[in-house]
Parts: structure tokens; sequence; C-alpha cells
């Protein structure tokens, strides 16, 4: 959620969800929530990236595709929108899914070039 500082609940109030590890469930796990929002804690294995990694990413699309600064502006925008550095409750496959929805809407650049890019070591 946008804006929150995200307070986790106490122990006992935590709610039995699914848990994956290595892309696959593995039973439940009581999973604590923002006391404030209501946001349900990420405890996957993938911790999400920082802000900075997609705005290196998003430079190195520009070197191989014809992306203005005002683009560059609108993809941040958007990033900042969507709250895609919220590290509380995003994993990284999500961060990278909306960030190549984003992408590919705003720039009219191809999906496999972002992800391309993005499994880059």
């Amino acid at each position: 959620m946008v804006g929150c500082e995200h307070k986790s609940c106490g122990g006992s109030e935590k709610v039995w969800l699914p848990y994956y590890f290595k892309e696959r469930e593995r039973g439940l796990k009581p999973h604590p929530f923002c006391a404030d929002c209501g946001l349900v804690k990420n405890l996957s294995s993938e911790r999400p990236r920082d802000l900075g990694y997609y705005m290196n990413v998003l430079a190195m699309l520009g070197q191989r595709y014809k992306i203005v600064q005002v683009q560059k502006h609108l993809v941040a925008m958007e990033i900042d929108r969507l709250a895609l550095e919220d590290g509380y409750g995003m994993d990284r496959k999500m961060q990278e899914k909306l960030f190549v929805e984003i992408v590919t809407r705003t720039l009219n650049v191809p999906a496999r070039a972002v992800t391309v890019i993005l499994e880059a070591p």
C-alpha cells in the first residue's frame, strides 16, 4: 500500500497461507500482515530488487531502443504509483511481471526484450 509504514501484527494474529520455496508450494505457514493496511507480508525466498535495478534495466533498454527521457519519466512515475519497491508484500517475480507490463505498455518495446535483460546476470 502506498504511503504505509507496514507495522506487522502480533504473533497470535497471523494468517495461515500457502508458502512457496523455489516456485513450489510447500504447505501452510503463518504469515504476518500489516496492522494498518492489511497487506500480507511476503515470506518468499526471492527478495524484491531495489528501484535502482529497474532504472538500470530501463537505461539498458534505452541503448537498444529509441527511448526519450519523457518516456523514462513516465515509466518511473508508474513504478512509483504501483509501489514496485515495496518489499513488504511483493516478491521478485511479481516485481518483474509488473515491470515488464509497465515497460511494454508505455514504451512499445517487446516483452521478450525486457525479460532477456531482466534474466541476464
